[in-house]
């Protein structure tokens, strides 16, 4: 039986320091970016919704590119480079995981309702409102957001192996890719499958203390605290934490990408060139012209598989309070089930010898990975549009009842048109999770067919150099340009109740 103790501590620790880290840096980025006066809001949201779209093996690559074995402060400083080992998995993981903090904590802080800090301001300081007010509201929003980073990190074996950190999520990978199916195997993922219930429970939990029924939907703008003589120095800060998250790896791949390295008599001389950085990034997607179009094929109809499976589950959650739990664990299953793991259940699910036609599918066709990458997709669908639907206005729907309409009929005729921003952006997102993933979709490819995803990370363990600069950033613009469409048709003005979580403030139909 192989010993799976060390690295089931392994990526206990690992996940623990990264809560450290990731909890409360994202949640005063939060707190500034949604409910203070801070110079510069728009900006920074903008910013932390395209770190959302990115997957965490670019941000990897990004890093390494700068400061790995083979990044430019590694050449300058004598090949000795400043992240390897266990601190480069923490710190990855931890900047990595910062923009999802800022998003469910920025969902938090939204629905807290005004009226319970203008109260309490009478009787306290703007301080000890937010420590006394604000921030026991915000709890259940801060375990999801734990959850989130848990999953994320435990899962998660890109940035592990690439900075050669040994954890569980890389033996149940190394199981599943040999076929190991001995009884010692399969008792060594006894602690994924504990774990994913045990993240699985508490994600439930969380998420019914967050949306619970007594609590009223806030559609009162969320209160804006002033910072005073505090509000340019913490901009400055804010400042320099986009910089450390978006600025400095994008930095990397840019020098990578536009570096020429000339011999001379003294030596090997390194000068950056911007032609050749601009040369590099327009000729990286035709030469992985067959890995993209791949990678395009299976997002758009896993994407698009997601919405429409989304769509009745979503709507039901109106009809009664146990639809509403199911539809919100069905959304956590997708979202919590570690990649491995549902690679491992769909390969046992279509690797049937006594049904050849099936084995034929998972052999030959995009069956497998389609699956694996619709199943992860439904998730965020699931929630986008559970909410979308939660804030349809009852008396429109009961007025459309009595004039005969039917469940079916109030879905396509009411609810689908007033929520066609809500349908974009679930199939966005979905289709920017397809495109990212690795995890899940490296293990159930058929042969001969490989995605993006796959292709960089194969790439990046022979280093970060201009070829693989040049794909990551035509990748960044790709998922930048998503996120710009998410941002824009979540903030359309009949469609403000779809995200009210970064921007934008709460309006009634």
């Amino acid at each position: 039986m192989p010993n799976t103790l060390p690295l089931v501590i392994h990526s206990i620790a690992l996940t623990l320091e990264t809560l450290a880290f990731s909890l409360p840096l994202g949640t005063a980025v939060a707190w500034m970016l949604v409910r203070s006066d801070l110079p510069g809001r728009r900006v920074g949201v903008s910013i932390i919704v395209v770190l959302l779209f990115l997957p965490i093996y670019l941000q990897a690559s990004a890093w390494q590119a700068g400061f790995g074995q083979e990044g430019w402060y590694s050449h300058h400083n004598g090949g000795k480079p400043w992240l390897s080992g266990w601190n480069a998995a923490v710190w990855v993981h931890s900047l990595a995981a910062i923009p999802w903090v800022v998003l469910f904590a920025s969902l938090g802080l939204r629905n807290v309702e005004p009226a319970l800090e203008e109260q309490a301001l009478l009787d306290g300081t703007p301080w000890q409102v937010f420590r006394r007010v604000t921030l026991p509201a915000c709890w259940p929003a801060f375990g999801l957001a734990a959850v989130w980073v848990a999953m994320l990190t435990a899962g998660e074996k890109t940035v592990t192996e690439i900075f050669l950190v040994r954890t569980y999520a890389e033996e149940v990978f190394n199981q599943i890719a040999t076929h190991e199916e001995s009884s010692g195997a399969l008792i060594a993922l006894l602690p994924g499958i504990l774990g994913t219930l045990v993240l699985l429970g508490l994600g439930m939990f969380f998420c019914t203390q967050l949306a619970r029924t007594q609590r009223p939907l806030n559609l009162r703008p969320s209160r804006v605290f002033a910072l005073g003589r505090w509000r340019w120095p913490l901009a400055l800060g804010m400042l320099a934490m986009l910089m450390l998250l978006a600025g400095v790896p994008l930095g990397n791949l840019l020098y990578k990408a536009g570096v020429l390295v000339s011999q001379t008599d003294e030596g090997r001389v390194r000068i950056w060139s911007a032609g050749k950085c601009l040369e590099t990034i327009l000729r990286a997607p035709w030469q992985c012209r067959q890995e993209c179009l791949g990678s395009l094929v299976i997002g758009s109809l896993a994407a698009t598989a997601a919405v429409l499976a989304a769509i009745p589950l979503a709507w039901l959650t109106r009809k009664s309070r146990w639809l509403d739990l199911l539809a919100i664990a069905i959304a956590l299953v997708c979202l919590v089930l570690p990649g491995p793991l549902l690679a491992l259940a769909i390969i046992g699910l279509l690797n049937q010898p006594s049904l050849p036609w099936l084995v034929w599918l998972y052999d030959h066709s995009l069956l497998a990975p389609w699956m694996a990458l619709t199943f992860r997709a439904t998730g965020p669908a699931v929630l986008v549009l559970w909410h979308g639907v939660r804030t349809i206005p009852q008396p429109m729907l009961d007025c459309a009842a009595t004039e005969g309409c039917g469940s079916l009929g109030q879905l396509v005729w009411i609810v689908l048109p007033q929520r066609l921003p809500a349908l974009g952006v679930a199939w966005l997102i979905g289709f920017a999770l397809a495109l990212g993933d690795l995890t899940a979709s490296i293990l159930v490819v058929p042969p001969g067919v490989q995605t993006l995803s796959i292709h960089i990370f194969n790439w990046v363990h022979s280093g970060v150099e201009d070829q693989v600069a040049g794909i990551c950033l035509a990748l960044t613009v790709t998922l930048g340009v998503l996120a710009a469409a998410v941002t824009w048709l979540a903030s359309v003005k009949r469609n403000k109740l779809v995200l009210p979580v970064l921007g934008g403030e709460y309006e009634k139909l």
